[in-house]
């Protein structure tokens, strides 16, 4: 795990950048899941650690482009930034793109490039707040996280991980909407679930109760579809086993902290 993280360092590092921008961290949880994946499937070392590298490659692409503000800021040192991002965000990318065509790995570039069509197509509707109903808008945010891993497991035909992909990474989601939600208000997600509760009645008489009630129920779903997977796969990687637990935890944990800070 950390030779994987730090070769990604490696490939992503570059003075200029650096200089200028804050480059997104590299998400280990991912490596962690990627490196699972590809463990089951038997696959040998050097192809694995491909696969793990021009994966998050293009995962470090999405998170930089998504650092990119909605509004431009026009002093000349954060323009730069601003733009920089965008191109560092395209500069990724294509590492990814030339790593894999080096090793005339057609079909991946393809699975790739067919997730991250996905991805932005599912953040386009996110950030516009198309959604007028929950489950749609869920769907949305889970395509959002989990579309480029679900296309790889697919292409592989390792069905049983399509269901703990997809919640895996909408439970880390989920979990930090709520942070960010509690501590500035500044949750895209928390921002459209308003919205929708809104359209269903008086906007005066929503509260922040009633939005926390229909995240919590979308948490709680999403929690207990991977305790069920957990038990039904005990072979699964005790790592990433330990990880599920410990964001499981932390699920439920807070509401134990809040009912015991309000008492």
């Amino acid at each position: 795990m950390a030779n994987l993280k730090e070769s990604i360092e490696l490939k992503t590092r570059h003075s200029y950048l650096q200089r200028y921008m804050e480059t997104p961290s590299i998400d280990e949880d991912k490596i962690l899941l990627l490196y699972s994946i590809y463990e089951d499937l038997l696959l040998p070392k050097e192809q694995m650690e491909n696969y793990i590298l021009t994966t998050m490659l293009v995962q470090q692409a999405l998170d930089t482009h998504e650092t990119v503000p909605n509004r431009l800021t026009y002093s000349d040192e954060r323009l730069r930034s601003q733009q920089l991002s965008v191109l560092a965000g395209d500069y990724f990318s294509g590492l990814y793109y030339y790593l894999l065509a080096e090793a005339s790995d057609i079909t991946f570039i393809r699975i790739l490039a067919e997730g991250i069509k996905e991805v932005n197509e599912a953040k386009i509707h996110l950030y516009q707040m198309d959604y007028n109903q929950l489950d749609k808008l869920f769907s949305c945010l889970t395509t959002v996280e989990s579309a480029i891993f679900q296309k790889i497991v697919k292409s592989f035909h390792i069905n049983k991980w399509v269901e703990l992909v997809a919640n895996f990474l909408m439970l880390k989601r989920l979990l930090h909407e709520r942070e960010l939600y509690l501590n500035s208000g500044s949750s895209i997600l928390f921002k459209s679930i308003k919205k929708i509760v809104f359209s269903k009645g008086d906007q005066d008489q929503v509260v922040d109760t009633e939005v926390m009630v229909e995240f919590n129920n979308q948490l709680t779903y999403v929690s207990e579809k991977l305790e069920q997977f957990i038990v039904t796969n005990p072979k699964l990687n005790s790592m990433l086993r330990d990880r599920i637990n410990d964001l499981l935890f932390k699920s439920t944990s807070f509401g134990m902290k809040r009912i015991a800070e309000e008492g």
